[in-house]
């Protein structure tokens, strides 16, 4: 647990976000020296860095109310907020599909017998 914190910590930093963001967007930038068959530490602390890049995105974007510099900075209400963002997304999922369902419901296909009529686009009229 007291690795997995120190690797947190450093995930956050403005050093190693700033970094990260310059590894995605230039090729040239690489985190580790080796570019391939990363170890578990390595791996971890790359899923870290995407979190919190991810989590300083949307804080810059104020896309929630309640993500904070105080929220991003402990590690526990982290946790907290991403199992809630979790959940607020799966219910907007739910809300969409709930939605589209109706909406399908309402625009039912033709009964036999019954044709909807469609305008055909003949091209311009000639004058």
């Amino acid at each position: 647990m007291y690795l997995e914190n120190y690797v947190r910590d450093l995930a956050k930093s403005f050093y190693w976000q700033k970094l990260y963001s310059s590894s995605k967007t230039n090729n040239g930038i690489h985190i580790f020296e080796n570019q391939t068959n990363f170890s578990g530490i390595q791996i971890l602390f790359l899923y870290w860095l995407e979190v919190y890049h991810l989590l300083y995105t949307e804080l810059s974007q104020k896309e929630w109310e309640n993500l904070n510099e105080e929220v991003i900075k402990d590690n526990i209400r982290t946790d907290a907020f991403l199992y809630w963002r979790s959940k607020e997304q799966e219910h907007e999922l739910y809300r969409i599909k709930q939605q589209e369902r109706e909406y399908k419901a309402q625009n039912k296909k033709p009964q036999r017998g019954q044709v909807r009529q469609h305008q055909i686009f003949k091209g311009v009229p000639k004058k």
